[in-house]
């Protein structure tokens, strides 16, 4: 016989486990390669200049209703989620959004499709201030509340631009995502479907490296190059990546590099890679016992994630998600190539702008719903 407050502890257990299976289930299939999907669209030829004074202006004060206790019967077709990935302490602009995504649940189609928002899509405050959407975050922090409060800065405005009902916010830093894939998931094996190698790897810590060079020398070639050219000189502060076509077992680090490494592809190539990285997590997670190993996996992680799923969604979400590893996946990349188009500020810096002028975002909006 059970005491009454043993019965109380059994059902905390129990309600512990759904958030620690639903929070898994979101976070492994959803986030944990999407922090490296960070789309950049500089090759524009036609460039246009933004007089700031554009009258059409954006809201960020809006109040929009995104209260997660609200679920409708009709919400059980769809989910959004806002994913947001950035360098954390220690990493310089570390609270700048490398990569904003909206991960798009359709239970009925059994499809997730992630929606990259580019990170230098520019918007216009009431106030006329201009945003860089990778900023929000930092700019929700600004006030106090930490990493939650700038999240929830996102989650309002990526609402308003996309015009998706976007209902949670789940944001990890790098260190995070190699500890989930290297300690917690104990590697995944990703099929490599494109041999890659990149000699210009940046390697953690090392960014100022001397290399064996003098003050004087550093000066020397800091005076006379420039760009890349001034970086290859600093050899040690780099490594050389190679992943050969095929089956390839990765730890934390080597999944972070497969998915980040620049210098021999294409921003459409690192998005394929995303892909090939969530599948590999997403298969490895459902060959593990999600009920018995997700607490320890969220103690590890509780640390470097930040989420608002609460226990009454958790409820809600775990029969929805309980088939995800039969989900497809889709992605869907915001660019000059469908609905925006490379610009630049006032200021002179490099902007992302819809198509149909500043601040408007209803062929963007159409777009987007026509994709999902």
């Amino acid at each position: 016989m059970f005491t009454p407050f043993q019965k109380i502890r059994n059902l905390e257990k129990k309600q512990r486990l759904i958030i620690f299976t639903v929070f898994g289930l979101i976070f492994l299939t959803t986030l944990a390669v999407s922090i490296f999907a960070s789309y950049r669209y500089f090759k524009q030829k036609n460039q246009t200049y933004i007089d700031s004074s554009v009258p059409n202006i954006i809201d960020l004060d809006a109040e929009i209703s995104l209260d997660p206790s609200q679920i409708k019967e009709e919400d059980q077709k769809t989910l959004n989620v806002l994913l947001a990935g950035y360098g954390g302490a220690g990493h310089q602009g570390g609270f700048l959004s490398d990569v904003i995504q909206i991960a798009h649940f359709d239970f009925e189609k059994k499809q997730i499709t992630f929606i990259s928002v580019p990170r230098d899509l520019y918007l216009l405050t009431k106030d006329n201030k201009g945003y860089k959407v990778n900023s929000l975050l930092s700019s929700g922090m600004s006030n106090g509340g930490g990493i939650d409060a700038g999240l929830a800065f996102m989650q309002k405005n990526i609402s308003l631009i996309s015009g998706l009902p976007i209902k949670y916010f789940i944001g990890i830093d790098f260190v995070g995502f190699q500890r989930t894939v290297g300690y917690e998931l104990k590697s995944i094996e990703v099929e490599v479907s494109q041999t890659l190698e990149d000699p210009w790897y940046p390697k953690e810590g090392a960014q100022l490296d001397s290399c064996g060079y003098s003050p004087s020398e550093i000066a020397d070639l800091t005076a006379t190059y420039s760009g890349f050219e001034l970086e290859s000189k600093f050899k040690c502060r780099y490594e050389h990546l190679l992943f050969q076509k095929g089956k390839v077992t990765m730890e934390g680090h080597d999944a972070l590099a497969y998915v980040r490494s620049r210098h021999s592809s294409s921003d459409y190539d690192r998005s394929r890679r995303q892909v090939e990285v969530l599948t590999a997590i997403r298969n490895k997670l459902f060959k593990l016992d999600a009920l018995k190993n997700m607490p320890k996996f969220y103690e590890a992680m509780s640390k470097h994630v930040s989420t608002n799923l609460d226990l009454e969604s958790a409820k809600y979400l775990a029969p929805l998600l309980a088939n995800a590893n039969e989900f497809t996946i889709r992605n869907v990349n915001l660019s000059p190539e469908n609905v925006l188009q490379s610009s630049k500020s006032s200021e002179g810096a490099f902007i992302t702008i819809p198509k149909a002028g500043m601040n408007n975002w209803g062929q963007m909006q159409s777009f987007i719903k026509n994709q999902i």
